[in-house]
This record gives structure tokens, sequence and C-alpha cells, in this order.
């Protein structure tokens, strides 16, 4: 089993938070509800000089990704923070700018649902 990033394993097996990573757990789901994007989360770790959980100076925004929707991490944020993150993530439009199919934000807010079959006045 893989420890999750901000928690260590005692010698009988149990996880226990570890207070430094935890902090860090706790800033990247602060910033994240307070607005930042993914990208800005991995500016501040990079700023911060908080290395990632395999130790490179810089964090990958699928890393943050992973630690804001794993809900083991509900240990370390509590459960409304952890839901909120949640939330969050689901009103935002993330953009996969690797797929060739994709459409922006904008581009989405634009389509238009086709004319109704049957008009208000007979349904």
């Amino acid at each position: 089993m893989r420890i999750p990033y901000g928690f260590s394993q005692t010698e009988t097996g149990i996880l226990e938070s570890n207070e430094n990573m935890a902090a860090v757990v706790q800033m990247i789901f602060n910033y994240y509800i307070a607005g930042s994007s993914l990208g800005k989360v991995v500016d501040m770790l990079y700023r911060e000089q908080i290395p990632s959980p395999t130790g490179k100076a810089k964090w990958i925004r699928a890393t943050v990704d992973h630690v804001l929707s794993n809900s083991k991490y509900i240990a370390i944020v509590g459960l409304e923070t952890f839901t909120d993150a949640q939330f969050e993530k689901s009103a935002r439009c993330n953009v996969d700018y690797d797929s060739a199919d994709n459409i922006t934000c904008e581009e989405r807010d634009r389509i238009s649902l086709p004319p109704a079959f049957i008009s208000s006045e007979i349904f």
C-alpha cells in the first residue's frame, strides 16, 4: 500500500497524520477553495519551496488534483472543507487541452438546444 502524502505509517502499521505534510494538504485545500486554479496552487507550492510527494521541486497539477479528490484527506481537512472542494471542482470548467475534441468554457456556454419538437401550447 502506498502511503498518501500527509500521512506516516507507525511501526504497528497504522496511518497517522504527519504534522508538516498535513499543513501542506490544508494549504492546498484552502488555496483551491479560495479560488486558485490547480496551476496557481502548483505555483504557490513551488514559490514556498515545498517539494512534491516524489521529492521533486515542482508539483504537477495532476498531483494537486489527486490530493483534492482523495477522500483520505477528510482526516486532515475535515468533511466540510473536503466537500467544499468537491463542489468547487464540479462548478469549475476544467479544460483538457490534450483532447482534440475539446471545447472551451465560452463555447460550452454558447451551445444552444435545438427548438422544441412540441410547442409549449400543445405540451
